[in-house]
């Protein structure tokens, strides 16, 4: 819970947002903070009572005396939707993360300044890095019991790391970012050492919403592991899903889109992504700095490390 917040001035503590969100985190919040009333603008559709709790319209809300909002969005747009709302009314308010901590972001400049090489925290969520862990890292924690390993000499341009529940996520030393986002939940995503990424990657290991069979009512999309391996070059605009698995040395071409298994040294491109060309390497020199005809020429030369 939130330090310094002491709401027993207020006469009524109302939730605003009746939903999924709710349902989620109230545990977590209700042995802390007795919750009044619930609100929402679907409040003829919910009912009187919901969770136990009387469900009040927003008008009824605005007639409230001495009255404290938090807010339950698990959607950005909704949340500011109701905070304008919320300010009109002149309604003092926190959204329930501010006050409990259940979504939060902690940055590798963050990390350095506690010191040490491990990060942990009271839900089983567990940071392991190096002190060379570069600022420009970002790691959500939207649940509990999620593990990141970060390598040395990591280089990023951006990367946030979004993570759901029971997570592994890793990334092996000296592998580059310029630009990549990674969303995990209840599975690993594991990326080798010496890998490249070019901007706009994007690796996810789940479809954020659930998928079911209509005839047998059972749900047809679960999160997979993901496995990139070492000294991979993911170009522009990449985007690998649950269960994508790249072997060392491979390239993986511009806007490129799989769920698929692929051998080492290949190159794959389109959408979905098909084997292109076998039996390739690649080094990270520049081609707008050299024109190199033959590998031996090349000063960068990690492939050879996993022929």
């Amino acid at each position: 819970m939130r330090k310094n917040l002491d709401l027993s001035q207020y006469k009524s503590i109302v939730g605003y947002g009746i939903g999924q969100y709710y349902d989620y985190i109230k545990e977590r919040i209700s042995p802390n903070i007795h919750i009044n009333y619930l609100c929402d603008t679907r409040y003829e559709q919910i009912g009187n009572r919901y969770n136990g709790i009387e469900v009040i319209s927003p008008s009824q809300l605005r007639a409230l005396d001495d009255v404290f909002v938090i807010v339950f969005s698990g959607n950005h747009r909704n949340y500011q939707s109701i905070s304008s709302m919320l300010e009109q009314m002149a309604l003092p308010y926190l959204h329930a993360n501010q006050i409990i901590d259940a979504v939060y972001a902690i940055t590798g400049r963050q990390l350095k300044a506690f010191g040490g090489s491990v990060y942990s925290d009271a839900r089983g969520n567990r940071i392991e890095f190096f002190e060379d862990i570069e600022d420009t890292v970002t790691i959500c924690f939207h649940g509990d019991n999620n593990h990141i390993q970060i390598g040395s000499s990591v280089s990023v341009g951006k990367l946030n790391i979004i993570c759901g529940n029971n997570v592994l996520c890793s990334i092996g030393s000296g592998t580059e970012i310029e630009a990549a986002e990674i969303h995990v939940t209840n599975g690993s995503i594991s990326i080798g050492e010496d890998c490249l990424f070019s901007y706009q990657v994007t690796l996810r290991n789940h479809d954020t919403h659930h998928i079911f069979d209509k005839i047998t009512g059972e749900r047809i999309n679960f999160a997979g592991d993901m496995t990139i391996g070492n000294h991979v070059w993911l170009g522009y605009g990449v985007t690998l899903l649950g269960n994508a698995c790249i072997g060392d040395n491979s390239i993986v071409g511009t806007m490129a889109v799989t769920t698929g298994t692929f051998p080492r040294e290949v190159i794959i491109a389109g959408n979905p992504a098909r084997i292109i060309r076998e039996h390739v390497c690649w080094s990270k020199d520049n081609t707008n700095f050299f024109d190199r005809k033959h590998i031996n020429e090349c000063l960068a030369l990690e492939a050879a490390k996993y022929f």
